[in-house]
């Protein structure tokens, strides 16, 4: 391929040209030019494998930011020069590769997929053969364990799988399907912030929302069910919901929670709330607790600031608060509670 005829540098990692190498700079697993001690790393992370350098004496400048969490692992890696990979283990998972520059050429046991800017890889390990990458090529990676996909899969369909869930290995990045990376995007935002503790709830539920997303949008053996279907849940099941949301909206709230209140499956609780309320769960959440701050805000305690009431409603940052509030409500928090106060 002409991409590979040679050698493009890419902007070292300090540089922060690119948007995830940049946010998750302080989730550096390591940066080095030693081919062994890349390789071995690069295995730790995601699968043991054989790396060579495309040409004998390039220079390599691998570098990679990844943070395993407790449904996914999200990362960004370049090698700073054409490298090949071969002899890729098994590691029963999924791994989803979105170039945010340069290319690669994905082989599987299936087909050939060039990767590029508008073309992500989604690859059981169990299928991945070989890869090349550009020496300009800088990949967003998201790895998810085949369990934590078929758990997933099970509550979107409120029923076991009969089979194991396969999918196309090619994925076009067309605005419906970058929604998909737009969580990965966030997810790495969130792991980037000053107040990792404090977003706990919300990077718990920008993996599901990626996962669900993935399951829903990505074509697969199981599409046909995965899809969205015509709603025919009675409205019980969203005001059950709703009332849980109401009571608990100071507390933590995960998507996992919902459907366990719901009694549905996931599918059937999103659709429920598309058709009835014309929102998802955690967008209805997201409005309740704006109200409730704007109730605190109107009528703060002594000395109370906006930074208090924002945290107790769980907006941690506060720039995003503000923007969010002054979206609904025409005015910042701090204008109502100088009004108010």
């Amino acid at each position: 391929m002409a991409i590979f005829s040679e050698r493009r540098d890419h902007p070292s990692n300090d540089t922060g040209n690119f948007g995830i190498d940049q946010l998750m700079r302080d989730a550096n697993v390591f940066a080095s030019n030693n081919l062994c001690e890349v390789r071995d790393q690069i295995a730790k992370t995601y699968c043991p494998h054989d790396l060579q350098l495309a040409s004998r004496g390039d220079h390599l400048e691998a570098w990679l930011n990844h943070r395993r969490l407790d449904k996914i692992g999200i990362g960004a890696m370049g090698y700073g020069t054409i490298v090949d990979i071969e002899g890729i283990q098994d590691e029963d998972m999924l791994l989803l590769m979105q170039p945010l520059s340069g290319a690669a050429e994905i082989g599987t046991s299936e087909l050939t997929i060039d990767s590029d800017l508008e073309t992500a890889s989604v690859v059981d390990t169990g299928d991945l053969r070989r890869m090349r990458w550009s020496g300009d090529c800088i990949q967003r990676v998201v790895q998810i364990s085949n369990g934590v996909l078929e758990h997933h899969a099970m509550m979107l369909l409120g029923r076991p799988l009969s089979k194991k869930l396969r999918f196309a290995q090619s994925m076009q990045l067309t605005p419906k399907l970058a929604n998909c990376w737009h969580y990965a995007s966030l997810l790495s935002m969130e792991l980037s912030g000053p107040n990792q503790d404090s977003e706990r709830s919300i990077v718990e539920n920008l993996q599901t929302l990626f996962i669900f997303k993935l399951l829903e949008s990505h074509p697969s053996n199981y599409s046909e069910h995965m899809r969205p279907q015509p709603c025919k849940i009675a409205p019980h099941h969203v005001r059950r919901t709703e009332q849980y949301i109401l009571a608990h909206a100071d507390q933590s709230i995960s998507v996992e929670q919902l459907v366990e209140v719901s009694e549905v499956s996931a599918r059937g609780l999103f659709d429920g709330f598309r058709r009835f309320r014309g929102t998802s769960p955690m967008a209805y959440l997201k409005s309740i607790r704006l109200e409730r701050a704007r109730e605190d805000l109107m009528k703060p305690q002594s000395g109370e600031t906006v930074t208090e009431i924002a945290c107790r409603w769980h907006f941690y940052q506060l720039g995003r608060f503000s923007a969010e509030y002054k979206n609904m409500y025409g005015e910042l928090p701090s204008e109502t509670l100088r009004k108010f106060n």
